[in-house]
């Protein structure tokens, strides 16, 4: 009912078309955020899990989305273009596709793992961080929980925005980090290009915080 709302509103913006049946005849049900972020008590543990994972390519997938808050798309389509010398990581078409566009610098800790990934399938010749020789599209198509890693994919992200409250970062410079739309109109007046110094303290400071309970 949710998406068919929201299909009649967007159509209703081309077509003369009369009031919505579904906000008249339908009674949402509140929707509950969910509370999806691994705690302290808990991330040991996750962290267990994840040293103890045998595909060392899933494993740095995991890592770049706990320590960094990227989408699971945004992740496993990671290409080594993407990344440039002095750690800064391109992601090229988001959710919102490619107008919203940004960079991230990456936390020295992310840096070095991904080094090792890289030098570990350099032989496979692939343009991908994560590849998969049995995937159409050349990189790890999936990312789920199993037995020995019970985790969400999304509950990365929320982990890792969870835990940069817990670092001290402020609400601003989260927004930058995971690419959240911003509503105020002083917002429009920054330019990311000139915070990316700023933007790798901040990621730092969380990368530091995770890895701590490691």
């Amino acid at each position: 009912m949710r998406v068919l709302k929201l299909l009649i509103n967007d159509a209703a913006r081309t077509y003369d078309l009369p009031p919505n049946p579904v906000t008249r005849g339908v009674r949402m049900n509140q929707e509950k955020a969910r509370d999806w972020a691994v705690g302290p008590d808990d991330m040991p543990l996750l962290w267990q899990r994840l040293d103890q994972m045998e595909d060392r390519v899933r494993r740095a997938c995991w890592l770049v989305m706990l320590l960094t808050g990227l989408r699971s798309s945004d992740a496993r389509s990671l290409k080594w273009e993407h990344l440039d010398r002095d750690g800064v990581l391109i992601v090229p078409s988001p959710k919102g596709g490619e107008a919203k566009a940004f960079k991230l610098p990456l936390s020295r800790f992310l840096i070095q793992e991904l080094a090792e990934i890289r030098d570990l399938t350099r032989p496979l010749e692939s343009p991908f961080a994560f590849p998969s020789a049995t995937s159409k599209s050349g990189h790890i198509e999936q990312m789920s929980r199993i037995k020995s890693f019970p985790y969400a994919p999304h509950q990365m992200r929320h982990t890792y925005r969870t835990h940069a409250m817990e670092a001290g970062v402020d609400f601003q410079t989260v927004t930058l980090l995971l690419n959240h739309a911003n509503p105020h109109v002083s917002f429009n007046y920054v330019t990311r290009a000139h915070l990316l110094g700023h933007m790798r303290e901040a990621q730092e400071a969380v990368c530091a915080r995770l890895v701590g309970f490691r």
